[in-house]
């Protein structure tokens, strides 16, 4: 309310921009129609910036793609593992999630994973250089950490901001989702550079083939870890005292988790690293599967939100 007292007026003059503020200068009225802009902007805003960190894993795929088209079969081969993680999740949930926001989520998560490769590299160029144990380290407190942290990211985005996010399993579907987006950059360009690092004599089916099989394990990985951050999301947007505890939770196994599949991967030869990798991964899928189930039990048919930290 405005008053018609004039001392009251110049109080008003006096404390603006210094204990009040309101729309009055020409900065002002830049800031606010800024402020608008990027509020309903922003996730698109985030979004180019990180297609702009993923161009030049994106234009190293789609190089390849040019010349051997049927290497987009392949990269979709690699990837039947993880849309198969995510079809189950949205099996069992009761409730209606938003497919836009499913996409959106997938898209975030693929966009994101350029923003991973960059902040990967630059710390990995410090790290590696500590002898014996720089790469264990980089593995342990830049791989692992950085990719999930902007996996959660790319769920938090979004889809944490829309009414069909609610529940702890809506968490872990958003998850999963992102987690299969970025698989799906990531593994295509591994499999996109394993063509392209091939001699003429390898026969580029071999080679594709080869870096195929060796994301099997990779893309469930992937979407298992971000199903298991999401979950905590959820359960911390229905627990929202304890918010920042259980998110960081989430993060915490998820990255702990992840650092340690990195480092066997890359010490364990071969074949034998590659059966490790797939025991690992599986052991992550049923401690994601139990927690589901133990949800399940615990809530409504309806699947709404239940207030408590229970079994977390």
């Amino acid at each position: 309310m405005v008053s018609d007292d004039p001392e009251d007026s110049i109080d008003d003059r006096e404390q603006y921009d210094v204990t009040t503020w309101e729309d009055r200068t020409r900065l002002d009225h830049l800031t606010v129609r800024a402020s608008g802009f990027i509020g309903r902007w922003w996730v698109f805003l985030a979004a180019v910036i990180a297609i702009l960190f993923a161009a030049h894993p994106l234009g190293a795929v789609g190089t390849e793609l040019v010349q051997y088209p049927w290497l987009g079969a392949v990269m979709m081969l690699s990837l039947v593992g993880g849309l198969l993680i995510v079809w189950y999740i949205r099996r069992i949930n009761p409730t209606t999630v938003s497919r836009k926001a499913l996409v959106v989520t997938f898209l975030l998560g693929g966009a994101f994973a350029g923003i991973a490769i960059l902040v990967e590299g630059s710390l990995q160029s410090i790290i590696d250089h500590i002898p014996l144990i720089g790469t264990a380290l980089t593995l342990l407190l830049v791989v692992g950490p950085v990719e999930e942290l902007v996996k959660w990211a790319a769920v938090r985005l979004y889809a944490f901001e829309r009414s069909s996010f609610r529940t702890a399993l809506d968490g872990a579907l958003y998850g999963a989702a992102a987690g299969l987006g970025f698989a799906a950059l990531e593994s295509s360009e591994y499999i996109a550079s394993a063509v392209a690092q091939g001699s003429a004599s390898d026969p580029t089916l071999t080679l594709a083939l080869g870096g195929a099989i060796g994301r099997v394990p990779a893309v469930p990985l992937h979407v298992f870890l971000t199903a298991l951050a999401g979950y905590y999301l959820g359960l911390a947007k229905a627990n929202p005292e304890s918010y920042a505890p259980i998110v960081i939770k989430g993060l915490l196994i998820a990255a702990v988790l992840h650092g340690i599949y990195d480092t066997l991967v890359t010490y364990l030869p071969g074949v034998v690293g590659l059966a490790v990798a797939v025991v690992y991964v599986s052991g992550i899928g049923l401690l994601l599967y139990k927690k589901l189930s133990r949800y399940q039990q615990q809530v409504p048919s309806d699947g709404s939100p239940v207030p408590t930290t229970a079994g977390s």
